[in-house]
């Protein structure tokens, strides 16, 4: 029954969260197990983060993330202006990166450039912190753990899979619809 239930949340998830998106080369994003754009490569104005997928812009530049509904999204701002972004959905679109993929590939295109902060937005009431560490499909042999909401350990877990000081990581719920940083 839990497993009838999870599939069917997560067709509904990928149907809110995949409607309108952009694919990863549309937005200048890397595909899953292809290399982050390096700091040179980028000079994108704005770009379009969809689920599953992270993306770069340069000083001053906008990333907007579409239909985030039961999302995260992490954005990283750059001491220079630029910013990294990653699209975190509860449920992996295929195709694209699952929810613990999405920070050690934003880690390696921030790389060593310096941060001052990193915003985290989206649906916190349907995460749980560990959905960072392990996504919820990779639950092959027991239910996942449940949502729970936990803004300070959502923050404490973006913080430390980035390497950053948790003091340079803030954490909003957001209602749904397009967020845009």
């Amino acid at each position: 029954m839990a497993r009838a239930g999870l599939a069917v949340g997560a067709a509904m998830v990928l149907a809110v969260c995949t409607a309108g998106g952009a694919d990863a080369a549309q937005a200048g994003a890397p595909s899953p197990g292809q290399p982050a754009a390096s700091a040179a490569a980028t000079s994108a104005t704005s770009v379009r983060i969809t689920e599953g997928e992270v993306g770069e812009v340069g000083p001053r530049g906008t990333i907007t993330y579409p239909s985030v509904t039961s999302c995260l999204v992490v954005t990283v701002l750059l001491r220079d202006g630029g910013k990294v972004g990653g699209h975190a959905s509860l449920f992996q679109v295929p195709g694209k990166y699952s929810s613990d993929e999405i920070l050690p590939v934003i880690r390696r295109a921030v790389g060593h450039r310096p941060v001052q902060s990193v915003d985290v937005s989206g649906a916190v009431g349907a995460w749980n912190p560990s959905y960072f560490r392990k996504a919820v499909e990779r639950y092959t042999d027991t239910a996942p753990p449940g949502p729970t909401g936990d803004a300070q350990g959502i923050g404490d877990a973006v913080a430390r899979l980035l390497g950053q000081p948790r003091g340079k990581v803030t954490v909003q719920d957001l209602p749904d619809g397009d967020i845009t940083r």
